[in-house]
């Protein structure tokens, strides 16, 4: 819980930051690509949230990595100020809320279906019509495929589960024959 109030609270000042440069696009983008290249680097990762090792160790190898690196002044002061402040794990979560505060200013949300089969695009189409009109937001939608669910789909946005599978109407029809 804690950590997600402080990375949210980098991500705002972030986003405040180039937002008034007009780069939102741009900043989520790469900042999500430093967070996704940090993850895949498992020993750089393992190395810049050690306290085992000073602060100014962990900062030297990280300014050298980004000296390497064609990254936003802007990125590299964020990604110096989580490592000086020991917040340098909480990475992916300011890079998550970026992404949130984004979303929000361009009107956007985005939908994660989950659905017993593949479907097809029409059917993609108009989901995407009815949450947008729902939301009044431009709709990204992601879809899983979950053949547990034997049919319908589970809808998830904006903190909201709507759940139109069929495993849950039978598991609620079996609650209402139980009691």
């Amino acid at each position: 819980m804690i950590r997600d109030i402080i990375a949210k609270r980098y991500a705002k000042a972030y986003f405040a930051l180039v937002q008034e440069q007009g780069r939102l696009s741009e900043a989520e983008a790469e900042l999500k690509e430093f967070a996704a290249f940090l993850d895949l680097n498992e020993e750089l990762n393992r190395v810049l949230c050690n306290p085992v090792f000073e602060v100014a160790e962990r900062l030297a190898v990280l300014k050298a990595l980004l000296e390497k690196l064609e990254l936003s002044q802007e990125l590299k002061s964020l990604l110096c100020l989580l490592l000086e402040k020991n917040k340098i794990a909480y990475l992916n979560l300011v890079s998550d809320n970026f992404a949130r505060f984004v979303d929000a200013a361009e009107g956007r949300t985005k939908v994660e279906l989950v659905s017993a089969t593949e479907l097809d695009e029409a059917i993609l189409e108009e989901l995407r019509k009815e949450f947008s009109r729902l939301t009044g937001k431009k709709v990204e939608l992601s879809l899983q495929v979950d053949e547990g669910l034997i049919g319908g789909i589970v809808a998830r946005y904006g903190g909201m589960v709507y759940d139109g599978s069929i495993k849950t109407q039978l598991a609620r029809i079996g609650e209402s024959l139980t009691v």
